[in-house]
């Protein structure tokens, strides 16, 4: 079975449109209600539903800008507008590096990408030096594109949950702050701008799906890469000997979903904390630090005195290592001891 992809990489002169618009114009490329331009059109469409279940789009063009932006944003048969990629490099520089500093940008690994581009040459050239990177064959004939797109098995049907759907956006949102960013000198003061609020959920069986969907695909910051379920964490909040939280993060931009997920079980005096693990895309805001306060929090609340954390070492969970260095003394921290909430974070707690 091949493995899920995240990111489809698209060149755009005879890949989204027919013909080259530095050439042919914005009004004389192939992209219509008619053939050859409808399957195009029938392409982008196809993207488009991909995007809806969550796979983020990116562009790989070598073009002038600005003849490739306004074709994005002004054509009227575009399906795909400027908002449904998550980064963009158009430009004439080496797509393999390109690509590179769209997984960058992106923070996903160049094995959660497919590229796809007419070209046989920039094909090659991806293949060669970018080789994680999955290139299938585009057909000649860009009638095939749609068809072609919907056989590939890097996209499987799943349930979708609303972090999915809310993906594209959420990766626009980030261009937005990282832009904000670059108003202040101190990180601090550029965190305290978002004005950032992390609900706290325990025990809620309501978001099931994407607590699951959480162990199964966050590598990173993830203690113990142990994929549960739904009806395993539904058992979890129905044991009285254990908690489970999750956390919603918000900000000036908007809704990040749920971007944190803890399973604690309770053995007297000591909670120990199973599985904990954090979306990538809040990375860098200390997040981790108000959740592990929260817990805290609610452990000393309890009566319960130390906070105990599993660890099992992946090839890509340096991050969570990092954590549990900085927070725990070899694995264990008196409740009393966990520092408080960074500043720049309000925390609520939902249903507590």
């Amino acid at each position: 079975m091949a493995a899920t992809k995240k990111c489809i990489v698209l060149d755009l002169d005879n890949t989204l449109w027919g013909g080259v618009v530095g050439e042919d114009g914005l009004e004389g490329i192939q992209l219509s209600l008619k053939a050859p331009g409808n399957s195009f059109v029938a392409f982008q469409q196809a993207l488009l539903d991909l995007y809806g279940r969550g796979v983020l789009l990116a562009i790989n063009s070598r073009n002038n800008p600005d003849d490739a932006l306004a074709v994005l944003r002004t054509h009227p048969n575009m399906i795909l507008k400027e908002q449904h990629f998550a980064a963009q490099r158009i430009n004439w520089n080496d797509k393999a590096e390109n690509i590179k500093e769209l997984a960058e940008e992106l923070n996903i690994g160049l094995d959660s990408m497919v590229f796809l581009d007419d070209d046989l040459t920039n094909r090659a050239l991806v293949r060669a030096m970018v080789s994680d990177v999955e290139v299938p064959e585009l057909p000649q004939d860009p009638a095939e594109y749609a068809r072609f797109l919907h056989s590939l098995p890097y996209f499987p049907v799943n349930a979708t949950t609303d972090e999915d759907t809310m993906r594209g956006n959420l990766y626009v949102t980030e261009r937005l702050r990282r832009e904000q960013e670059k108003a202040y000198e101190s990180k601090e003061d550029f965190l305290k701008s978002l004005r950032l609020e992390l609900t706290v959920y325990e025990d809620d069986a309501s978001c099931l799906p994407r607590l699951s969907q959480l162990t199964e695909k966050t590598n990173q910051f993830n203690i113990d890469k142990q994929p549960l379920g739904e009806e395993e964490i539904a058992a979890y909040v129905a044991n009285p000997n254990a908690r489970v939280w999750y956390a919603r993060l918000t900000d000036a931009f908007g809704d990040y979903g749920v971007v944190l997920f803890a399973l604690v079980e309770l053995q007297g005096g000591i909670w120990h904390t199973r599985q904990l693990l954090m979306s990538c895309r809040v990375f860098g805001r200390g997040v981790e630090d108000a959740f592990l306060a929260a817990l805290a929090k609610r452990a000393a609340q309890e009566g319960a005195e130390t906070l105990t954390i599993a660890y099992t070492e992946t090839p890509k969970n340096i991050p969570a290592k990092e954590f549990i260095d900085k927070n725990f003394n070899t694995q264990s921290v008196a409740v009393a001891d966990v520092p408080p909430s960074p500043a720049w974070i309000q925390t609520i707690y939902e249903n507590i």
